[in-house]
């Protein structure tokens, strides 16, 4: 069985949705089976895989509302290397047309069931917010990536998130989180080293040895629809993203092959 992995952070912009693409990306060019899950509605993982969110024949909503029939039949394949269930613009509707349900935490993570045994890793992006999406992500997931930009606000943001994990795990008593990324790191000021100290020293081995740099291409690639793997190769930040699905290798390798 597969890791299902949940980016989390209630706050936009700290590369949570570039994490998602980019390590998908790096660990499918290793030959592991990967599955992407956009669920939130702004749909900018769809988007950066080069797919049209209003263009799309069945997306995360039909498998929100329709979870028994699981999600292979709005997953699709991408140029990429990795497959997608994508968002669509029907998402955005559907947190109220869900509010009432039974269960409605645990709809994706039924959905999954057949998925969690056919990839080797399944990485969920869901809103930088706390609401019905992020918490069928939280709910689905074995394990929360925590992205965490170096600034000086960032260390605030971490008691709340840490909240969330305690709360979630009343429905999902394994649900850990597997790792702290730092950043958007710009190494040439003193604040960022600072910072980055401070993150070390509080959540200790969890923080990957991998950090994220500023990098212009990391901006360019969603623009162009392409994972930054594909876009810039070469980059620091496509490198930076290589070094990360090692790490992620080591700490949660899957049991079974490695070959598609």
């Amino acid at each position: 069985m597969g890791h299902v992995l949940a980016l989390a952070m209630q706050k936009g912009g700290v590369g949570k949705t570039t994490t998602a693409l980019s390590l998908g990306v790096a660990l499918a060019e290793r030959r592991w089976r990967v599955l992407l899950i956009d669920i939130d509605p702004q749909a900018n993982l769809t988007q950066g895989l080069g797919a049209d969110p209003s263009q799309l024949e069945y997306s995360v909503y039909e498998v929100l509302l329709n979870p028994e029939r699981g999600s292979a039949f709005a997953t699709l394949s991408t140029d990429a290397g990795v497959d997608l269930i994508p968002s669509s613009l029907l998402l955005a509707g559907a947190e109220l047309e869900l509010a009432g349900r039974v269960g409605r935490e645990l709809l994706l993570r039924k959905a999954l069931r057949a998925a969690r045994e056919f990839y080797d890793y399944i990485l969920i992006d869901p809103p930088p917010s706390l609401g019905i999406f992020s918490l069928n992500a939280l709910a689905a997931a074995h394990h929360v990536l925590v992205p965490l930009q170096l600034h000086a606000y960032a260390l605030k943001a971490m008691p709340q998130l840490e909240q969330t994990i305690e709360l979630v795990r009343e429905i999902n008593p394994g649900l850990a989180i597997g790792g702290v990324l730092c950043t958007l790191a710009d190494r040439r000021t003193n604040l960022c080293h600072e910072i980055e100290q401070q993150v070390r020293e509080r959540y200790g081995p969890l923080v990957f040895r991998t950090v994220i740099p500023m990098n212009v291409k990391l901006a360019e690639a969603p623009i162009a629809g392409m994972p930054i793997n594909r876009y810039a190769p070469g980059s620091a930040g496509a490198q930076a993203y290589v070094a990360l699905a090692e790490e992620i290798e080591q700490r949660l390798a899957p049991g079974g092959s490695h070959e598609r």
